[in-house]
């Protein structure tokens, strides 16, 4: 099997441990309220397309989309500018969209993303129970994408019931873990200024000529997030 050069799959026996031992959890939200916590989130998009609704453990958030002409739109909330921090473990309980021609995200970046080095990572979503950890690091060089060769696994429920994404961020790079399991691999040092996160339901223009309207709504849900340091 054949991988990118800086993005390597690793198996699950390397990384086994919980990334969150050892750790102090510093920023939570369990989504159990009827109003978003605009002392931890900021809002970019429709708010009317933010709701709650019941999640098996009480509540959880839902991201919709905005009916309008072109649909092309980008849902987000972030805690930029109320939370972020050098290092740790991010985590998200979310359940995917199923269809195709949009995409949930679970997303860290930079603060400054326009000045290098600078990087977001994600797990980002893209329907038909399909999911993909990737990067882009913003260097003196230019952009670069780090993304894996090849599919990081087959799932059929994905849209279904909640799976937790995390992605773990040390002084080496980082490692993306999907229900408690490491899966991706990034090694690179020199991105070390603080990143926040941000929850994501958006349509490109380049994804929007795969979206079927009459599949609407189909919502991404998230039911809590945590970080650790």
């Amino acid at each position: 099997m054949r991988f990118s050069a800086l993005l390597l799959l690793v198996g699950t026996a390397a990384f086994a441990a919980d990334p969150s031992i050892g750790k102090k959890l510093v920023f939570s939200d369990d989504f159990n309220g009827d109003n978003l916590d605009e002392t931890k989130w900021t809002v970019f998009g429709s708010k009317a397309v933010f709701t709650f609704v019941k999640s098996a453990k009480g509540g959880a958030l839902r991201i919709g989309l905005k009916t309008d002409v072109n649909m092309i739109q980008n849902n987000t909330i972030t805690t930029r500018g109320k939370f972020s921090q050098q290092f740790g473990y991010f985590e998200a309980s979310m359940r995917m969209h199923a269809g195709d021609g949009h995409a949930g995200a679970f997303r860290l970046a930079t603060d400054d993303e326009k000045t290098p080095p600078s990087i977001v990572t994600s797990f980002h979503g893209t329907g038909k129970e399909r999911v993909s950890p990737w990067a882009r690091g913003n260097l003196e060089t230019g952009s670069q994408d780090y993304r894996p060769d090849k599919a990081i696994g087959k799932f059929n429920d994905l849209s279904k019931k909640f799976h937790t994404y995390g992605i773990l961020w040390t002084d080496k790079g980082f490692t993306w873990y999907m229900d408690g399991k490491a899966v991706h691999k990034l090694e690179r040092k020199e991105f070390v200024r603080p990143m926040s996160l941000a929850l994501v339901h958006r349509i490109d223009e380049e994804d929007r000529p795969r979206l079927v309207l009459k599949t609407l709504p189909d919502d991404v849900d998230i039911d809590w997030v945590k970080v650790w340091k």
